[in-house]
């Protein structure tokens, strides 16, 4: 399986892109960014994702079943949705599961994708997860290289 990020319209191997674990997020004040885009097969990326989206609900569940009530938009669509498995979500409620996986799994994501540690790319933002038809796209914003 070859994963490859399309940059500034290249697509560039998952082998050379990592991300930023600290200060993820943050901007980088004398960089200027890059758009990238990651899609992958539905099947093969619920796969690869799928028990840290089956923990992740579980824990999500068990955070709302004893604090009660929540503001975190995820957290009522799960319910509103009868806490599904994560094969459920996948199947029946995309939406959700995207809501799940930007906003609890972005480092799992990354961690299965962009694990490069000699790498020429670094993502910082993991910005919408959406399904489209047979895929997962992912999209955010990371920076390249120095340009001399």
């Amino acid at each position: 399986m070859t994963v490859q990020f399309e940059i500034e319209g290249f697509l560039i191997p998952g082998d050379r892109v990592t991300y930023r674990a600290m200060n993820f997020g943050q901007p980088v004040h004398d960089r200027t960014p890059f758009r990238y885009v990651l899609r992958r097969p539905i099947d093969e990326f619920t796969e690869r994702l799928a028990q840290n989206l089956e923990q992740c609900l579980i824990e999500l569940r068990e955070d709302y079943e004893r604090f009660g009530d929540d503001d975190d938009a995820t957290t009522i669509a799960l319910a509103a949705a009868g806490w599904p498995s994560a094969a459920a979500l996948r199947r029946d409620h995309a939406e959700v599961m995207s809501l799940v996986m930007r906003r609890y799994l972005y480092f799992d994501i990354l961690d299965a994708y962009a694990p490069a540690r000699d790498y020429d790319f670094v993502i910082n933002t993991v910005e919408n997860v959406v399904r489209d038809g047979d895929d997962i796209v992912v999209t955010g914003t990371g920076y390249g290289p120095e340009r001399q």
